[in-house]
């Protein structure tokens, strides 16, 4: 066992003293143990001014001891941000029809969700991000069967009282939203969602057009709570200059200057494959931070996580150069104050159902202990 001198009562050292002088015992009684084992990831990233983070999945979200504990003690000793998985998305808070879809009610939304949430982050003192405001998918089943029946004003409508409840609801307790997430695809919106008929039909304003419509939701998120940091969320817009990225850039971009919409940052999602983490890869994240900042956004990384497949030829010692790269990068970036990781350990990662043959995602293995990924994010954040 290793002692501090300082905490050893003055009636120890003198027994210590009579049971033996010798050299090795002193020695042993007064060595000091690595900083490293009081510390947790969070403390390296609040030295620096900048936020590390986890994503609470429903498991734990349902009950905070699921685990033996073990996935509540990665969460409040290494992070100090955080983000719910599934229980702040529109079909866990808007799960019932409302009497009136066009004039939601605060007493509409299943607010219990945003106060565990809340509380949970609060007594650990975490940042604290809403996912998601609008989203094409995990919507409610009344509203999947309804809404394709709309006009655009009814859209509109439903939009509109909808973000306004659960924004001057969360005034105060969330430091950040994603207000729209996965809104496009490589080279323009994406179709088939349930806010299509506002590109087709115009409202009671005469107004038509996805850019109108989007701008409108950054608007009434604003208006329900002006402090909170609000975000374009999506995945595979991170390295610059793909078709996906371009369109990305262009889109916030025009949202800001030609709609001015109240659109503070970006959330790059960052679900990446080992294979794909190349510094060639990297750089160009950086580079999209980069542009991204130019324009007066800040860029976080929202969702990260990278996995590792059979036949891959990376490997966890290649995982911990990627971690440690990307949050390098990120971080060396003034408009980038926050890194959310998806998941707190491998067996509390969604790529073990959604990608056959992969896995090892997170920085934590499946019982629980520091992978080698920790250690270069670990790394980066000492470096910063």
């Amino acid at each position: 066992m290793t002692l501090h001198l300082k905490t050893i009562s003055k009636a120890c050292i003198v027994f210590l003293f009579l049971i033996s002088c010798s050299k090795d015992i002193v020695e042993y009684s007064v060595e000091a143990p690595p900083v490293d084992n009081a510390l947790g990831l969070k403390d390296y990233a609040i030295a620096k001014g900048k936020y590390i983070g986890n994503l609470m999945r429903d498991g734990m979200f349902d009950n905070a001891q699921v685990n033996g504990g073990a996935t509540d003690n990665i969460l409040k000793s290494e992070y100090n941000a955080i983000v719910l998985g599934n229980k702040m998305k529109m079909s866990n808070l808007l799960r019932n029809r409302p009497q009136d879809p066009f004039n939601i009610k605060i007493s509409d939304i299943n607010t219990s969700n945003i106060d565990l949430f809340v509380a949970y982050a609060d007594k650990h003192q975490m940042r604290k991000r809403g996912h998601v405001m609008i989203w094409y998918k995990q919507i409610p089943s009344w509203l999947e069967a309804e809404a394709p029946n709309w006009t655009a004003q009814q859209v509109y409508d439903f939009s509109k009282s909808y973000i306004l409840a659960l924004s001057s609801y969360c005034a105060g307790k969330i430091d950040e939203w994603d207000v729209l997430n996965e809104a496009i695809i490589s080279t323009g919106f994406r179709g088939s969602t349930w806010y299509d008929i506002v590109n087709t039909q115009a409202n009671e304003e005469g107004v038509i057009g996805f850019y109108s419509y989007f701008a409108k939701l950054f608007s009434w998120a604003n208006q329900g709570d002006t402090n909170a940091a609000l975000f374009y969320n999506d995945y595979n817009i991170e390295p610059f200059g793909t078709s996906k990225n371009n369109f990305m850039r262009n889109f916030v971009k025009k949202l800001k200057s030609e709609y001015a919409a109240p659109i503070d940052g970006v959330g790059l999602q960052a679900h990446f494959k080992i294979d794909q983490v190349t510094p060639s890869f990297i750089t160009k994240i950086g580079q999209t931070i980069d542009d991204l900042g130019a324009a007066g956004f800040t860029a976080n990384i929202t969702e990260l996580d990278i996995r590792i497949c059979s036949g891959d030829a990376g490997t966890v010692a290649d995982q911990k150069s990627a971690y440690k790269g990307i949050i390098s990068t990120a971080f060396s970036k003034e408009n980038c104050n926050t890194v959310l990781i998806w998941g707190s350990s491998d067996n509390d990662s969604w790529i073990n159902t959604h990608y056959e043959g992969c896995g090892q995602a997170t920085p934590h293995d499946s019982n629980y202990n520091k992978k080698p990924a920790y250690f270069g994010i670990l790394e980066a954040l000492k470096e910063l």
